[in-house]
């Protein structure tokens, strides 16, 4: 029962009842039974989602509702993978309430140079972070070449291993031809070191939708590939059996976004038919066989509560009480000073029609991590609430560059 009881908690109850006793602390810190009874219970419970925003400074934030008020607050995240000059390009992922920051320190290789990535694994919840060691992929470059297209995909397997996948199309700077194609895996293995190869299993990446239409999903990371106009699909790789698999999507759909929506894969259409209105379709499984069912059609008039509202963005449902979360471009001539370029979103209950337009708040509170260790372990030294407006004015959102993904609390550890 006592268990029962701990299982039920948030997480930041049970980082102080790691005191209470030593069977407590052993539950808490190692049991991986726990850890996923936990983190089931607290997906049904949780309303988080993680935003990355901008195109080449991005910045990570964390939404939530407080269940008590049912007020929407935020959390910056001020961490990025590696350091401000060192960084080229930086992707994240995020799996059973881990996130994964991964980063390239050049696109561009001389003869004789390698490619060198730098990953951090890291729990907002518990607030932990590892640095992992830096990757240093077995492919010597025997001419000027540049990284054409890279993809990534982080997960977990059935035996509690982490996984980092990583996708590369490597093409001459000379003629751009494609001249190099691999796949890796960097994983953790049971004495706790991490480990990169390559599998046989070789996947071009160069029709892989941009760097974020991807997602995990029960033991599988997805990426979407779009081919030629209106024909689409799913890669998905397992992080049990380490194989590729493809999903096709509808033809002759404009889709806005995949998602995820009651532990199914969910698409966002925009109907052309119907202009104002966004279809929502999830995908169906039966016998090894695929189909995809209209579940419900919004009409986007409910949000425009406001007359000014040039553009909205679907971002995805971002909780179990299946909310779609929308993402606003707003006419600025006509606000007031302080709300200028403050990011507003709208969250609309897809059973009740009830929405809630707010912004990510004129005060946030900011989880800095040391970035100094020699081991490789990062703790948190500072946890403040700031004034952010002024910085609101000069951070211009765009909705092109506006990312999300759903984030559950999680005990796990990096």
């Amino acid at each position: 029962m006592v268990v029962d009881i701990l299982s039920r908690l948030r997480v930041k109850s049970l980082m102080r009842f790691k005191c209470v006793c030593k069977f407590f602390y052993d539950l808490i810190k190692s049991d991986h039974h726990f850890m996923n009874k936990h983190y089931e219970i607290s997906k049904g419970k949780t309303d988080c989602v993680v935003l990355e925003v901008g195109c080449f400074d991005r910045e990570y934030y964390l939404l939530y509702k407080e269940s008590e008020y049912n007020e929407i607050g935020c959390i910056y995240l001020d961490i990025v993978p590696g350091t401000p000059t060192s960084r080229v390009e930086s992707w994240f992922k995020c799996c059973k309430g881990m996130l994964c920051l991964i980063s390239i320190k050049d696109t561009r290789l001389n003869p004789g140079d390698y490619l060198i990535y730098d990953i951090l694994i890291w729990n907002p919840s518990i607030r932990k972070v590892e640095a992992l060691p830096s990757v240093t992929v077995p492919y010597r470059a025997p001419c000027h070449v540049f990284v054409d297209h890279q993809h990534f995909g982080f997960g977990i397997s059935n035996n509690m291993t982490w996984k980092v996948v990583m996708l590369l199309d490597i093409s001459s700077s000379e003629d751009y031809s494609t001249i190099h194609q691999m796949t890796m895996v960097y994983s953790k293995d049971h004495s706790d070191s991490w480990s990169l190869r390559q599998i046989n299993s070789v996947i071009s990446c160069e029709n892989i939708s941009g760097q974020h239409n991807d997602f995990y999903l029960k033991g599988r990371h997805y990426w979407r590939v779009e081919y030629f106009i209106y024909i689409e699909y799913l890669i998905w790789f397992d992080m049990n059996d380490e194989v590729f698999g493809t999903i096709e999507l509808p033809s002759n759909l404009f889709i806005a976004s995949v998602t995820i929506m009651n532990e199914n894969i969910a698409l966002l259409v925009e109907n052309y038919k119907n202009t104002g209105c966004i279809d929502i379709w999830l995908m169906i499984e039966n016998d090894n066989n695929t189909n995809w069912r209209k579940q419900v059609s919004i009409d986007c008039a409910q949000l425009n509560i406001y007359n000014n509202i040039e553009h909205w963005t679907p971002i995805g449902i971002w909780n179990v009480d299946g909310e779609l979360l929308v993402f606003l471009n707003r006419d600025w001539d006509d606000l007031e000073p302080e709300h200028v370029r403050v990011p507003y979103f709208v969250s609309l209950d897809l059973v009740t029609q009830e929405r809630k337009i707010f912004s990510l708040s004129k005060e946030r509170k900011s989880i800095t991590m040391a970035s100094n260790s020699t081991t490789g372990h990062f703790q948190v030294y500072n946890e403040m609430n700031i004034d952010i407006i002024e910085e609101w004015k000069h951070n211009i959102f765009e909705r092109e560059t506006i990312y999300a993904q759903v984030y559950y609390e999680s005990l796990h550890s990096p």
